[in-house]
């Protein structure tokens, strides 16, 4: 499944040609008989889903499906592990099935077991794919269980009418849950990934009105209003039951045998209106989900994953085309090359999604092509694995994920364009590009996982709208024991206080929310000489919006001061003037006295507040100020240090069990094919450890280091894509 608006913020340019790295590389040999060499799912890194959503109305659909050509084929391309679809959006089963409805061109055979079958004589792990929600045949067939929504949205997306979906509080579920016992307890296979355990829409069926009236005693509100207790309740109410949907299916598989699952997890990233809350990770054993936005996309999602799955390694999945929409449009292969490096670079194990051919072959060329990608990253996974070293935590709350400002809007009036303007999750990309660009170890934290706080030694909190008091209380008790928290804008905001709007961290910020200051623009202007040099030769940072009127406590030092145009931009016109300049809203001739940046000391932390998202911002000049907010007030040394080109990005795992630390460093340059840059990598052992030896993979090959400070420092020479190193200590 595609999914368009987060691929379009943080995704990348164009890319060139293949240049014959892989023909240096032997292709891995997959074994052709005998029992998968690697348990599953560790070590399994190189996993293939071949999408199979074909109806059956043309006799011609899959008639040419051959399981054992097939098999063999993707055996062949050196993949470890094969996800076959057992049902698909369409609603047919590939099974034998007495419960849902067989693929009519299957003609009597069973085309799900036959492909588990060759697994088995490949040697190629067997898990399954299946589809919830996203039924077309229950769609049809069942016109009660349908979802019913209050928009059309056709006109945007005009595929959307070939997707049928059914509610899950509707008798849709007693179904799902005996095609699962079937299928599960019919057949052996290693694991199951549950596709779409969301909300295609927003559901007034009746079964869900009964529903809401019976946990809520009201009706399900029409109008989109973050004010209203009864709106609150009702977002509340579809993240619950779509969590207990997930948890039930899971608990069906498992009461049959205990494989493992997963659910479908790319909207990890979504806006409110799918309601999949982050703790459908519980009813997961490792979590993955599919995305198409480029490395440095999925480079956010994989840090967000490591810190929500309950297994490593979790899984990554994505397209060997553009995206799901385009069946034939190979990525060139350094394009991909990259984005399955990305994995590679965070331990995760990769999910390649081909697509059939409607009559059910493969594209035989694909496989020669991805067999080259898959030995490119056979050779580093040996190494891979341990647990991610970071200093820095970006916050990222997903019941943030909605836009203050789209309020009171009826529900059927929403479009992808407006729910999808998300000021919370544009400050949480806009944090990871910072630090990413300024080689500042980082992972992130969730809502559903604040208990690893306690793991890192800062904490961005970036333009936050929801936070509770007991995870302020965290919060707080992180500063006091001596962290750092760096807050943006509205970030702990309480609306609902009885005595007005209300920072529940105002004590640990230094900070008194009054309301706010401008409107389409306003500008931060530095009172401390260092923040001067740090925007020279700017005088002020512009910001586009309305910043955070705010009080300084007496504890706390002011920074930076919010100046506001000189004339509001909402003023002005043809007639009369009164501007200040025509094309722009400059700043005031003399600088405000509100606070605009604050750092306030806190039991033994600080915390820095920013009075707006600056993190937003594309300007190298925001990154630049952001950045050295952080390493103010968090100095070092941190788990390691980097210099090289602001492109290439770089991991540390320990793997303790072993002695050794994997560094992992990638080129996401956006125009490709990219320039090769070394780097000079600093990199903390444990305390009271020594390193003992430095080497490059997969050559092994021993490399000079030195002691230098904290750190054991090496250099890299120039890499076009991935490098790698294990420093050893004892």
């Amino acid at each position: 499944m595609q999914r368009r608006t987060f691929n379009k913020l943080i995704g990348l340019g164009t890319v060139g040609g293949f240049r014959g790295w892989a023909e240096a590389h032997p292709q891995p040999q997959s074994p052709q008989t005998g029992p998968p060499p690697l348990k599953w799912p560790e070590g399994v890194y190189r996993r293939l889903l071949v999408d199979t959503h074909v109806p059956d109305w043309d006799p011609q659909l899959m008639a040419r499906f051959d399981p054992a050509d097939y098999v063999r084929t993707i055996a062949q391309a050196g993949f470890q592990s094969l996800m076959q679809y057992a049902n698909s959006h369409v609603g047919l089963c590939l099974w034998q099935t007495k419960v849902g409805q067989p693929h009519a061109n299957m003609k009597g055979r069973d085309y799900f077991g036959e492909v588990l079958e060759e697994c088995r004589k490949r040697g190629l792990h067997a898990t399954t794919y299946y589809t919830l929600i996203y039924d077309n045949w229950a769609y049809e067939k069942h016109p009660d269980w349908r979802i019913v929504s209050l928009g059309d949205d056709e006109q945007l997306r005009p595929l959307r009418k070939r997707y049928g979906t059914v509610c899950p509080n509707s008798p849709y579920r007693a179904h799902a849950k005996a095609c699962l016992e079937e299928l599960v307890g019919n057949y052996e296979f290693e694991s199951i990934f549950l596709d779409m355990t969301f909300w295609s829409d927003v559901c007034y069926c009746s079964h869900c009105t009964e529903r809401f009236w019976r946990e809520y005693g009201a009706e399900p509100p029409h109008i989109v209003d973050w004010d209203d207790p009864v709106w609150r309740n009702f977002q509340k109410a579809r993240q619950a039951w779509m969590l207990d949907f997930g948890k039930a299916m899971t608990q069906t598989i498992k009461a049959v045998r205990p494989i493992t699952v997963n659910h479908q997890f790319s909207l990890v990233f979504s806006p409110w209106t799918v309601g999949q809350p982050l703790e459908i990770a519980q009813a997961c054993d490792f979590v993955g989900g599919d995305f198409y936005g480029g490395p440095a996309q999925h480079s956010l999602v994989c840090k967000t994953y490591y810190g929500l799955t309950r297994s490593l390694p979790f899984e990554f999945h994505t397209s060997r085309t553009r995206n799901l929409n385009d069946h034939v449009t190979i990525k060139p292969i350094e394009e991909i090359r990259i984005e399955s490096f990305v994995a590679t670079l965070h331990s995760a194990a990769l999910m390649l999604i081909d697509g059939i051919n409607p009559d059910g072959s493969l594209n035989k060329s694909v496989y020669e092509f991805l067999g080259k990608l898959n030995a490119q990253r056979a050779v580093f996974e040996p190494y891979l694995g341990g647990e991610l070293q970071a200093d820095v935590a970006i916050y990222y709350d997903k019941e943030s994920m909605y836009n203050p400002e789209v309020n009171r809007v009826p529900v059927g009036r929403l479009s992808y364009e407006v729910s999808d303007n998300l000021p919370h999750r544009d400050a949480v990309i806009g944090s990871a590009r910072l630090l990413r660009e300024g080689h500042i170890p980082f992972g992130v934290v969730t809502n559903a996982n604040l208990d690893k706080l306690k793991k890192y030694r800062a904490v961005i909190v970036p333009s936050v709208f929801e936070m509770t008091a007991g995870q302020a209380a965290m919060f707080r008790k992180f500063v006091e024991d001596g962290g750092v928290l760096i807050a943006s804008g509205v970030s702990s905001l309480d609306r609902s206080s009885s005595a007005g709007p209300k920072y529940l961290l105002e004590d640990v910020l230094g900070v008194r929310y009054k309301g706010k200051l401008g409107t389409v623009y306003t500008y931060l202007t530095p009172k401390d000489p260092e923040l001067a040099k740090i925007i020279w030769p700017q005088d002020h940072l512009t910001f586009k919006g309305p910043m955070v009127h705010g009080e300084a406590l007496p504890s706390a030092k002011i920074l930076a001061t919010v100046t506001l145009p000189f004339v509001e931009p909402e003023v002005g016109s043809a007639v009369g003037s009164h501007f200040a300049s025509i094309h722009s809203n400059p700043p005031a001739l003399l600088p405000g006295t509100n606070p605009a940046i604050v750092v306030n000391s806190y039991g033994k932390g600080r915390a820095v507040w920013v009075a707006a998202p600056i993190e937003i911002g594309p300007e190298t000049v925001n990154a630049r100020l952001v950045r050295s907010l952080i390493k103010s007030a968090l100095p070092g040394p941190y788990k390691f240090e980097a210099d090289t080109h602001p492109a290439v990005e770089m991991t540390l795992f320990h793997q303790g069990s072993k002695r050794r630390m994997l560094a992992g460093l990638l080129n996401i340059q956006q125009q490709l094919p990219a320039i090769p840059v070394g780097a000079t990598v600093r990199v903390q052992v444990p305390s009271g450890k020594q390193a003992t030896r430095v080497f490059v993979l997969p050559e092994s090959k021993a490399i000079p280091f030195e002691k230098n400070g904290p750190y054991v420092q090496f250099r890299l020479e120039p890499f076009e894509a991935l490098a790698m190193a294990l420093v050893e200590y004892a």
